[in-house]
């Protein structure tokens, strides 16, 4: 069988043909803040935590850095400067059924580099 790139016509014209039904839930989001320069084990800190959470068996886990910011230092980090931008906030931010966030929070909590915590309850679509 020959590899055909994501983006041929053949690929292009199937995924916009194929309709999902979607079903609206209720799910629960986790939002973790750390600084960009956080380590673990002489690692980035949010490759940890996105680890884990795969291990754990989220959903789904994303890390975001962002172009400017500050956190519990409050020293303001930006890309624009020619400072290094290791201090830059992150955000890794998980999306799951309430349970499943509530028993991954204490191995988040237990790193001490951790700026902040959000849990907020979300509506998701997911597909049927």
């Amino acid at each position: 069988m020959a590899w055909r790139s994501r983006t041929s016509p053949e690929h292009v014209e199937t995924a916009a043909d194929e309709t999902r039904p979607l079903d609206l839930v209720a799910g629960c989001r986790l939002t973790v803040t750390v600084s960009g320069g956080s380590t673990w084990r002489h690692k980035p800190l949010y490759c940890e935590i996105v680890r884990r959470a795969k291990v754990h068996g989220l959903a789904n886990t994303l890390a975001f850095h962002a172009m400017e910011g500050f956190g519990l230092d409050g020293v303001i980090h930006t890309t624009r400067s020619l400072t290094l931008t290791d201090g830059l906030p992150l955000w890794i931010v998980a999306v799951d059924e309430e349970a499943r966030i509530m028993s991954f929070l204490p191995e988040v909590a237990a790193f001490r580099a951790v700026e902040s915590i959000v849990v907020d309850q979300v509506r998701q679509f997911v597909p049927r």
